[in-house]
């Protein structure tokens, strides 16, 4: 079997079905990839039926039910039950547009054998609203060595888990998600970092990434997403010196994105004593400012070394005030 697509699904019955409808729904053999929806212990009274109508209905749909354990408890559960030789992973109030979506990926395997595969998506608003993030200003395949960096510093290598396919042999080197963590793609994806040894990209429309849905943990920035997210760096650079320095260079560009990411939130989780240890401990990572090509991060990393980080943290959540008003 070549693909498996693992669903996480938490109390999101008003969405799951067009999520599955989507994946089931592929120009692609049945025989050659299978849908694995983790229930992961939702409570609405809805998403588990909602699960065993869809495996009924569907030849390639089967369901896991567990206990509440989280994301990554969800995602690393359909990782270990799956049986495809690449992984790909939905969140179960997004949905996929192209049914011809996994027929172009199986072509630019034969084509690349990438251990990773990076595609494009959109920010889905509505049916009549949605922005496209692609990637297509960087070479469709190449040699990881001389360009991993250079994927970083683009964003092309960086989270989020759920528009990368990826070869399930890196799972079987020690790759899952972190348990215990709310922004756990920034640790994911930074040990996908040091295992890959080829990617390619593929910009076509398929993955619909739904934005501002009622009850989605990804809207709001809470405490512990800040904890989590200066933990991963913690861990994430732990023995650094050992890594090649293709890999040294391309992390620490990835953590300084990651600790930039999370400043203009802090200020009023500053009080914390983690936070503001761990702010501290990395805020050399701010000297990689320059390298990054996302100007939004670029100038708040750059803001930050000129201003300091107390101070940057107090003025930013009034800039970002006086930009929504514009």
């Amino acid at each position: 079997m070549k693909f498996s697509i693992v669903v996480a699904a938490y109390n999101v019955a008003e969405y799951l079905e067009e999520c599955v409808d989507s994946l089931a729904n592929q120009n692609f053999p049945n025989s050659e990839y299978e849908v694995v929806i983790v229930d992961d212990g939702s409570t609405d009274g809805q998403t588990g039926n909602l699960c065993d109508q869809l495996t009924s209905k569907y030849e390639v749909v089967r369901t896991i039910h567990q206990e509440n354990g989280g994301l990554s408890s969800a995602r690393n559960t359909g990782i270990k039950e799956s049986k495809g030789d690449y992984l790909l992973f939905v969140d179960g109030d997004d949905f996929w547009s192209n049914p011809e979506f996994l027929h172009t990926l199986s072509e630019n395997i034969e084509n690349y054998q990438s251990d990773v595969i990076v595609f494009s998506y959109n920010k889905y608003y509505g049916s009549d609203d949605s922005f496209k993030v692609s990637f297509d200003f960087i070479p469709n395949q190449g040699d990881i060595n001389d360009e991993l960096a250079e994927l970083v510093k683009n964003e092309v290598l960086t989270a989020p888990a759920w528009n990368k396919c990826v070869r399930r042999t890196l799972f079987k080197q020690g790759l899952d998600f972190p348990i215990g963590f709310l922004s756990e793609d920034c640790l994911y994806c930074a040990d996908l970092l040091k295992l890959i040894s080829s990617y390619s990209i593929l910009n076509v429309d398929c993955y619909q990434y739904r934005q501002n849905r009622l009850g989605s943990i990804t809207n709001i920035i809470k405490e512990q997403n800040v904890i989590d997210i200066l933990k991963s760096i913690e861990i994430g650079l732990t023995d650094i010196d050992k890594l090649s320095s293709n890999v040294k260079d391309a992390l620490n560009i990835y953590f300084a994105i990651s600790y930039i990411s999370i400043l203009p939130f802090v200020n009023q989780y500053s009080g914390h004593p983690e936070i503001q240890r761990l702010l501290r401990d990395y805020k050399f990572l701010l000297k990689f400012s320059n390298e990054i090509k996302n100007k939004s991060f670029k100038y708040t990393g750059l803001l930050t070394r000129l201003f300091g980080v107390n101070l940057s943290i107090k003025i930013f959540p009034h800039l970002m005030k006086l930009y929504k008003k514009f």
